[in-house]
């Protein structure tokens, strides 16, 4: 009998031991998935693509910080309203949707308003640029 209530307790000590284990990595797993959940505190770019970080995003605005390496270009894709502020300069080649380019350099401490339009762009200058980018949604 003894023996029998010996094997109880460890199966019951065992059992006792598994569920608090499964809650504590279960509590790690909702804690991962909730941090997924939340805005990329850094998206993912492309090789030869500049490096962006999300610093506040809602349904109203998108906060990004960027830098961009000399040679980095950017896709062309449709850009709301939106606000820059440059930290470090820089000089790039704008193409838009209808096949115009521009040249644009950016000076440290400006800020910027650019209206909503189609384009892509490529850093054609010898530094990295550093900006915050505000869009408004």
């Amino acid at each position: 009998m003894k023996h029998l209530t010996g094997i109880f307790m460890g199966l019951l000590v065992a059992t006792v031991m598994l569920a608090f284990t499964t809650k504590a990595v279960m509590a790690q797993e909702k804690a991962k998935t909730e941090k997924a959940k939340m805005a990329p505190a850094e998206e993912k770019m492309k090789a030869g693509q500049a490096v962006t970080k999300v610093l506040l995003e809602n349904d109203r605005v998108k906060v990004q910080e960027v830098w961009s390496k000399p040679g980095n270009k950017s896709e062309m894709k449709e850009r709301p309203d939106r606000v820059r502020y440059v930290i470090k300069g820089g000089e790039f080649k704008v193409t838009y949707a209808d096949g115009k380019t521009a040249d644009v350099k950016l000076k440290a401490g400006e800020a910027v308003f650019e209206k909503k339009e189609k384009s892509a762009r490529e850093n054609v200058g010898k530094t990295e640029a550093h900006w915050i980018g505000i869009q408004l949604k």
